[in-house]
Order: structure tokens, then C-alpha cells, then sequence
């Protein structure tokens, strides 16, 4: 390759084209201006009928094409100065390099495949993906050897002509890009081209006649085409998996373009991302997923396999171990009667209701305890008292009693300024109620329909509320600002503005009450995943719908107003939770070395019980739960009038925090659908469970409304569908006298006897 580094390389990585051009020159690549693709998708040389869009030399410039083509730092510097956006191209030959130019849509990929089957890898260690999706591996220029032009269908070689490289655009909307750990603007170095490259010049380039076997056969892969309508590809997750799993039960050229075809039905297509992330299967083997992914996602969306109607095929019962029914975990009394000011507060707070909720009665407490202790402590861990809690219980179970409880306690404490909106509508108004209120509770009536709006709806504003009140519980240490801050190039007076504008450790409370329907159907599985789930004390009550009763009277303890004055007041200051722009005055509370300890523990369990839940997709629900028991046991501490963390704090919190998780888990897991189908699956399985002893598709219609609705292919599907996954069977209950009996039960998907084991 030619030597010709004449521009010293700068240390900063090149971001626009003449930083690219001037990086390629200083490696005596030599380089010159193509036009680009314009902002409408042409060539923005100005022929509306250019067959060749963001790929032609730039006349003007370089009037002789890629014989133009330089290592002049000035002349480089001219150019692009007169054309700042255009293409950049490496005129190949003289640079010392030659290109395998590979193209997956026209057989590219099965042409690479055969000739590496017979003559090895064609790998180097510098690899671009191109606008559109393809390959240019780029290597070493033998010297005095000829080159054959092409290799086959969809694979050229280029030696004497040129490549366009990044950051050029490309027609398709994509742009020219170097694969990560191959970038030669990084360090990396073209591969020598293998030797026996140079003889293919001699002989006929690969024919297409005979390629190799496929791994799945005709019928294979019609059936899985016919799945594949049935899955949309926008879910990148899912769009990754049935790559795997089409790439290890297809593979090669068909099997790429089996995959590449369905993912262009999403608006987030992206050539180039499907060629490199394919190649990246190829690259680590991944293994364990195959069609039968496909297919058990395709049924999520309503297809029906008719070739697996041989599983609704009986299998005898005792063959089958049915799952034992699961009943929620009762919560332990000492939960139900914590320590200190928020036992007193939990105990008048039920004293004053007319249906009594012991558990709403403890968070309802913590929230106020929250709120009064705002900005004013934190641990010497940096955790403060702000906490989101969610009460779900029926309609008319007395849910709502925790709202006036709450706002009654701050009226009476003389803190009815701690109480803020009723709901936020964006993110503006959450900013907006801070720097009015940077300590305050929010109490939300139907937080389940404000879900609904953000994530059902679409809603962009009620979403971006979210995301928001996300970040605003992560900021207790720290400082909110406002969308898009920048003081950059301000004058001191409106950078002054800007600041004034954030609030610095704001410290918000929610407590949000619903109902379990509207919850449950307003979110889907991935509100699990999406970080604001799991910032949640969620607690559903085990009490139902109440007759009121009479309470006792409203007079709320001395000590609880005693105990709120000072630990709201404790600094002396009149009032300083009225100054969002200025750092709050805290107390901090140490945790003592047993409380770390224990929470050390906690946090290890969080983590082991997120491998467990992965595959369930409720992995991230356990991801907090160490901060929140941190929180709350800060709040326990203060309310027991401790100056540290004891570890009695701490083991309430975490037993609180752990429980809760648990059984907020179990219930999303056996409820949380995203489409009509998986909700239906999931109730059909959840009345299964609940009989050890098996139910006949009459009494499933008879215990299961929307399966009772369904038309009979439906509730095949249904069945189908869940019997492929293994979580169900159909058992053959064998009588004394008389016929047989056939009831579907639950089982284990490890099941080695399930009807579909292999």
C-alpha cells in the first residue's frame, strides 16, 4: 500500500466528510469529492433521472473523476471547503487497496458462502457497511497479480476503480459506515487478500447452479413466510429473535432474504443494521432459538398453525405433573404494624376509615412521612425520603380514604403548602409544580387511566410526563433542569434565567390509587421494562369491595403533629423549601455497618432474582428495589427518632420492599398482555392453574368469559398456543367404567413428558 501519510492524525475522531477525507489522506488513501444524496432522497447534482444517485464524481471539482483523486492536504481542503457536504470516495489502485464488494439483496450472501465453503474465509480486519446495506471488505493491493472482477452474483472486486466511504449518504437514507472494531480511521489495518483470490481471475467466476443445501426445506420455510405476517417487526427485540431463529433454521441467502423481507413492513427498517446485525449471527453462533420462536410469537398475534394440530393429541395423566396452584403470599403482620411514627400514623389512619385497608394504611403513612421529610435528609448513601406508591383495589373497597388521610395530616401539621397537583399533564407541568413546589405530594385519583393515556393512547404529552417524573425521582441528589438547558453563548443575565429555572433536590411523593382492571389492562409487558414500573411501591389490596362501618374520631395524635413539626423544621430555616434553584439543607442520617450489610445481601438477591425473571421479560422490575428499600428505611429511621440506619430499619424496609415486588411480579406475570390474543391466553392459563384437576373445553367456556367468546378456531388457537410453550397439556383421565375423560392441564415447560418434548 502506497506510504503517502503526509497529514499528521489528529487524535480527535473525524465527524464531518473533509474530517474523513483528511484522516483517509493521512493514511495515503487517495480520496476526492462524489456528489452527495440531497434532503429528497436525489442526487444533488440536479439530473431528477441520475442513475447513479450520491455515487458520481463532482465534475466541478474533480474533473477527471477518481484520476483527480489526491493526498494534498490543500487540495482536499479547497474542495471540501468549496462543497461541504459532499461524498467522500477512495480512489482504490493508487491507495494500495482492492475491495470485495458484497451485495446481500442480489446473492451476495450465498456467493460469499459457497466460495468460503471451498476456499476459506475472506475476512479483513478493515469492513464497511454501505448505505444500502452491503459489504466492502477492504485489503491489500497485490502487486503483479490481475484480479478477477466479479466472484460471482451480487460479489465484485474492485482494485482499479473507487468505494464510497463514510460519512457519505446514501439514497436509501442511511449513511456509509465502518463496522466498530474495524475502523481504519481508528487504527485498524486491510487485511492481505487471500492468494487464492488472484487465480479466480483465471477460471469462471461462482455459478449459482447448484448452491448449497438449505438447513430448513421448502415446505419449512413457507410455513414459517406465513408466520412471519402475523408479527410485527417495529420491537427490536423481537425483530433480533426471529433473525436468530430464522438464521440458524434457514440460514444462507434464503434465509437472509426471508428475514430482510419482513423487516422492511416496519417504518424503522434499516438496510445496513440488517446486514450487519445477520452477519453478526453468523459471527457468534447463536444457538437455542429456533422456528419454533417464530411460530409461538405468530400465534401471539393470532395465526393458527394448522400443522400443529397433532399436539392437541391426549397424553395419559399420570404422565403429567400439574402445576400447584400459587396463592398470594399473605403479608406478614409486622408489615402491617411498622415501627415508630409510621406505625401511629398507619393506626389513625385506619381508626378514621370506614373500610379499613391495613396495607393502604402503611403506605398512605410512608407517603406522608415522605412528604414531611422532603428535602430535608438523606443517608450518608445519598438516598433520600421521596417515594411513588400505588394503592390498586376495587371500586367502593375504600382505596380513596389514604388521599384525605394524608391531606388531612399536612393541614393539621400547618404543611398544606407540601400539597401539589392532582396529576401532570407533561413534562412542563411537572417542572412547572417543582419550581413552585420543589417539596411536594402528588395524590393521583385514576393513575391507572394517566398510564393508559401514556402508553396504550400514545398520548406524546402524557408520556413525556413520565419520562419526566422518571428523571425527577433519580434527581433527588442532584439538579432538574429544564428540556434542552444550555447556557451556552448566553449573556449572564439569561444564563441566570436558565439557572433559575432548575430545581435542585427536588423532592416529589406520589401516592396514586386505581382500580386492578384499569391497571392491569393499561399496561403491557413492556411498562415492565421501561423504568418507571419498577420506581413503584405497588401494593394491591387482599380486601375487596366494603359495607362502611362507623370510624372513630378524626383527632390525629399530638406526637404525629409533634413529631412532623421538627422533622420538618429541624434547620431553623422559615422556609426553604419555597428556593428551588438553591441546594437543600439536609440532615444526613449514616446507615449503620449492619444496615450496608444487609442491604449488600438485598441487593445480590435483587440481581439473582432478575436472571430469574429475564425470559418472563420482568427482569427490571427488581432493578430498584434495593434504592427503594434504602428510601424507606431512611424514613423508618427518622420516624423511630434515630440519628442512624439501624439494621431493624433496614430489615422492615427490605422485608416491605421485597414482598411487594413479589407479588406485583406474580401478578403481571399471569395478566399483562399486549394484544387482545395474549390476554385471552393468559386468562385461559390462569383458570387452568386454578384447577389441579383439569378442565374440559366446556368448563373453561363457563370460567372464561373471552374464551366463551370466541369462535371455535379462536379457542383451538388458544389451546394450541399454549400447549406448544408447554404450559398446558391435554390429559387422558382414564374411568372405571365408561369412556375416558380429556381435560387440559397446567404443567411445567421442562416437562419431559409434554406431548411436544422432543
Amino acid at each position: 500500500m502506497t506510504a503517502a501519510a503526509v497529514i499528521p492524525i489528529s487524535g480527535k475522531a473525524p465527524v464531518t466528510p473533509i474530517d474523513f477525507a483528511l484522516r483517509y489522506a493521512a493514511l495515503g488513501w487517495h480520496v476526492f469529492p462524489v456528489w452527495q444524496v440531497a434532503s429528497d432522497g436525489k442526487c444533488a447534482c440536479g439530473n431528477a433521472e441520475c442513475d447513479n444517485v450520491g455515487k458520481h464524481p463532482l465534475s466541478a471539482l474533480a474533473p477527471w473523476g477518481q484520476k483527480n483523486a489526491t493526498t494534498d492536504e490543500a487540495t482536499i481542503r479547497r474542495w471540501w471547503a468549496q462543497r461541504p457536504q459532499a461524498n467522500v470516495a477512495i480512489h482504490l489502485a493508487p491507495s494500495g487497496l482492492c475491495a470485495i464488494d458484497i451485495d446481500p439483496r442480489n446473492g451476495g450472501l450465498l456467493t460469499m458462502e459457497m466460495i468460503e465453503a471451498k476456499h476459506g474465509p475472506v475476512v479483513s480486519d478493515v469492513l464497511a457497511f454501505t448505505g444500502g446495506g452491503g459489504e466492502h471488505r477492504v485489503f491489500v493491493l497485490p502487486t503483479g497479480y490481475a484480479l478477477p472482477g466479479k466472484l460471482g452474483k451480487g460479489v465484485d472486486v474492485k482494485a482499479n476503480g473507487y468505494i464510497v466511504a463514510a460519512p457519505s449518504n446514501h439514497a436509501s437514507g442511511n449513511y456509509y459506515q465502518w463496522e466498530g472494531s474495524s475502523d481504519p480511521t481508528d487504527g485498524a489495518l486491510p487485511s492481505n487478500l487471500p492468494d487464492w483470490i488472484r487465480d479466480l481471475a483465471h477460471v469462471a467466476t461462482v455459478s449459482d447452479d447448484a448452491p448449497p443445501a438449505m438447513a430448513a426445506s421448502d415446505a419449512d420455510v413457507a410455513e414459517i413466510r406465513a408466520a412471519l405476517e402475523y408479527i410485527c417487526s417495529d420491537d427490536r427485540q423481537v425483530w433480533v429473535d426471529v433473525g436468530m431463529a430464522i438464521h440458524n433454521d434457514v440460514g444462507r441467502q434464503a434465509g437472509f432474504d426471508l428475514w430482510d423481507t419482513w423487516s422492511q413492513a416496519s417504518h424503522k427498517y434499516n438496510p445496513a443494521d440488517s446486514t450487519r446485525v445477520w452477519r453478526s449471527f453468523s459471527r457468534k453462533g447463536i444457538s437455542g432459538i429456533t422456528k419454533a420462536t417464530v411460530f409461538a410469537l405468530a400465534q401471539r398475534g393470532g395465526w393458527l398453525n394448522t400443522g400443529i394440530a397433532v399436539l392437541h393429541a391426549p397424553v395419559p395423566e399420570e404422565s403429567v405433573t400439574p402445576v400447584e396452584t400459587k396463592e398470594p403470599g399473605k403479608t406478614p403482620y409486622h408489615l402491617l404494624n411498622p415501627p415508630g411514627i409510621l406505625g401511629e400514623v398507619a393506626r389513625w389512619i385506619g381508626a378514621t376509615s370506614r373500610k379499613p385497608q391495613p396495607q393502604f394504611d402503611v403506605q398512605g403513612a410512608i407517603a406522608f412521612c415522605a412528604t414531611v421529610m422532603g428535602r430535608r435528609y438523606r443517608t450518608d448513601q445519598n438516598n433520600w425520603p421521596s417515594l411513588y406508591l400505588l394503592n390498586i383495589g376495587k371500586s367502593a373497597s375504600g382505596k380513596e380514604h389514604a388521599k384525605w388521610a394524608v391531606e388531612k395530616l399536612l393541614e393539621a401539621c400547618d404543611l398544606a403548602n407540601l400539597i401539589g397537583p392532582s396529576s401532570y399533564t407533561s413534562n412542563s407541568g411537572v417542572l412547572s409544580a417543582l419550581h413552585g413546589q420543589p417539596s411536594h405530594i402528588t395524590i393521583i385519583d385514576e393513575f391507572g387511566k394517566v398510564l393508559e393515556a401514556a402508553s396504550i393512547k400514545n398520548n406524546a404529552r402524557a408520556n413525556s410526563a413520565l419520562t419526566c417524573l422518571m428523571e425527577v425521582w433519580a434527581r433527588c441528589d442532584g439538579t432538574m433542569r429544564p428540556q434542552g438547558y444550555s447556557t451556552f453563548g448566553m449573556d449572564e443575565k439569561a444564563a441566570k434565567m436558565m439557572r433559575d429555572r432548575s430545581v435542585c433536590n427536588p423532592a416529589l411523593t406520589i401516592l396514586g390509587m386505581t382500580t386492578p382492571d384499569t391497571f392491569f389492562d393499561a399496561i403491557g409487558s413492556a411498562a415492565a421494562r421501561d423504568g418507571f414500573l419498577n420506581r413503584l411501591l405497588i401494593v394491591e389490596s387482599d380486601i375487596g369491595r366494603q359495607v362502611g362501618s362507623a370510624s372513630s374520631n378524626d383527632e390525629i395524635p399530638k406526637s404525629v403533629i409533634a413529631w412532623a413539626t421538627e422533622a420538618h423544621a429541624y434547620d431553623g430555616l422559615a422556609n426553604p423549601d419555597m428556593t428551588p434553584s438553591l441546594q437543600a439543607v439536609t440532615k444526613t442520617i449514616p446507615i449503620s455497618g449492619g444496615a450496608r450489610r444487609l442491604f449488600a445481601d438485598f441487593e445480590r438477591e435483587a440481581v439473582g432474582l432478575m436472571d430469574a425473571h429475564d425470559e418472563a421479560g420482568l427482569a427490571e422490575m427488581f432493578g430498584r428495589c434495593c434504592e427503594i428499600s434504602m428510601r424507606l428505611a431512611l424514613i423508618v429511621a427518622v420516624g423511630c427518632g434515630d440519628d442512624h440506619v439501624t439494621e431493624d430499619a433496614a430489615r422492615w424496609a427490605i422485608d416491605y420492599a421485597r414482598h411487594y415486588t413479589l407479588r406485583t411480579v406474580d401478578k403481571l406475570a399471569t395478566c399483562v398482555a399486549d394484544s387482545e390474543f395474549e390476554s385471552i391466553k393468559k386468562q385461559v392459563l390462569q383458570v387452568i392453574t386454578a384447577s389441579r384437576e383439569g378442565l374440559a373445553e366446556w368448563e373453561l367456556e363457563k370460567k372464561s368469559a373471552m374464551f366463551r367468546k370466541m369462535d371455535q378456531k379462536g379457542q383451538v388457537n388458544v389451546l394450541s398456543s399454549l400447549q406448544f410453550v408447554r404450559k398446558i397439556a391435554r390429559v387422558e383421565k382414564k374411568k372405571v367404567r365408561g369412556p375416558s375423560s380429556f381435560k387440559w392441564v397446567a404443567t411445567t415447560p421442562d416437562d419431559e413428558t409434554s406431548p411436544n418434548s422432543p
